[in-house]
C-alpha cells in the first residue's frame, strides 16, 4: 500500500476477506492519519485535513474523548458550513446565518479540544458541554429538513441530507455521552448498524451531484449504497463477517479518494465540493477505525 500509515500490512484484499474480522486489528494503526489515507495515493494539489485517531491499545475514556471531540466537532462545522454554502439570497439570510453561528461555534470548541488536556478531572464535562452545542443543531437540523420537504424554504440541501446529518449528530452525542459515563467500548452491530447507513446515504447523495454524464460513476455510487444498505439489513439479521465489511469499505475509500482528486482537477464533471468529498472520507476511514477496534468481538 502506497500510504505511510498503511504501509504496516502487505496483506491483499482477498486475504483480508478471507481472514475475516482478524484483520481489522493490523489497519491504520497510527495515531493520526492523513485524510488521504487509502488505497489510491494522493494528489498533493488535493486538499484535505488530517483524522486524529486514537491509539490501538487505548482504553481510556480520557483519550478517546478528545479524539471523539476533535472528529465530532470538526464534523458538526463542516455541517454547518455545507449548509451556509448551500443557503444563497437574501431569503435564506436568517437560516443562513444561523448556519454561520453554529460552524464558528463548533470551531471553537474544535479549537479547544486541541488545545486541552484530557483527564479524569475534565474529560466528562467537556463532553458534554460538546453534548449542549449538539442538540439544538440536531434540532435546527430537523426543523430545516421538515421545512425543506414542506416548501417553506428553497434551499440546495437535499432533506436527505439535513436528516443523515441529524443522524450523525445524536450519534456524536450519544457516543460522547457514553464516554462521560466512563465508557469507550463499541458495539460491533451498533458500528456496523450506524455506518453503513452513513455510507449507502453518501454513495447515494454522490451519484445525484455528479454530472449526469458520468454514467459509470453514478452506477458505481448506487451499486456501491446497495451494497451497504445490505450490510445494515443483514446486520439485523445475522452476525456479519467484518472482513467482508471491510473489504466493501476500502473499495468505498478507492472510490472518494479517486472522486475528490477527479473533481478537483476537473476530470471528474460534478456540483460536488472537494471539501464534501474529503469529509465523506474522513469518515468512512473513521468507520475502519471502528470496525477495528469492536474486531475482537465479532
Amino acid at each position: 500500500m502506497p500510504n505511510d500509515d498503511t504501509s504496516s500490512t502487505s496483506l491483499s484484499r482477498r486475504t483480508m476477506m478471507k481472514l475475516g474480522g482478524m484483520t481489522l486489528v493490523g489497519l491504520w494503526s497510527q495515531s493520526v492519519i492523513p485524510a488521504s489515507a487509502g488505497q489510491q495515493p494522493a494528489s498533493p494539489a488535493r486538499p484535505g485535513k488530517t483524522l486524529f485517531l486514537a491509539p490501538d491499545d487505548a482504553t481510556d475514556a480520557p483519550v478517546h474523548s478528545r479524539v471523539e471531540n476533535l472528529f465530532w466537532c470538526d464534523t458538526m462545522m463542516e455541517h454547518a458550513a455545507f449548509f451556509a454554502m448551500l443557503m444563497p439570497g437574501p431569503d435564506l439570510a436568517v437560516v443562513r446565518g444561523q448556519a454561520e453561528s453554529f460552524q464558528r461555534s463548533f470551531q471553537t470548541q474544535y479549537d479547544r479540544a486541541k488545545a486541552a488536556t484530557f483527564d479524569r478531572t475534565n474529560f466528562a464535562a467537556f463532553n458534554r458541554s460538546s453534548i449542549e452545542l449538539i442538540k439544538p443543531f440536531i434540532e435546527y437540523k430537523q426543523r430545516m429538513r421538515d421545512a425543506q420537504d414542506a416548501g417553506k424554504i428553497r434551499t440546495f440541501v437535499f432533506p436527505t441530507f439535513f436528516d443523515h446529518t441529524a443522524r450523525e449528530a445524536e450519534r456524536a452525542a450519544a457516543r460522547l455521552e457514553k464516554l462521560a459515563g466512563g465508557s469507550a467500548n463499541l458495539d460491533f452491530a451498533e458500528v456496523v448498524d450506524f455506518w453503513s447507513g452513513i455510507i449507502s446515504d453518501h454513495s447515494e447523495i454522490i451519484a445525484h451531484l455528479l454530472d449526469p454524464r458520468e454514467e459509470d460513476l453514478i452506477d458505481q455510487a448506487l451499486d456501491s449504497s446497495a451494497v451497504f444498505k445490505g450490510f445494515r439489513h443483514g446486520n439485523h439479521d445475522r452476525k456479519l463477517p467484518g472482513g467482508e465489511i471491510l473489504l466493501a469499505t476500502e473499495e468505498v475509500i478507492d472510490f472518494e479518494t479517486m472522486l475528490q482528486d477527479g473533481v478537483y482537477t476537473g476530470r471528474i464533471r460534478s456540483i460536488l465540493h472537494p471539501t464534501l468529498a474529503d469529509h465523506m472520507r474522513r469518515e468512512t476511514l473513521k468507520f475502519v477505525d471502528e470496525l477495528k477496534r469492536t474486531a475482537g468481538k465479532t
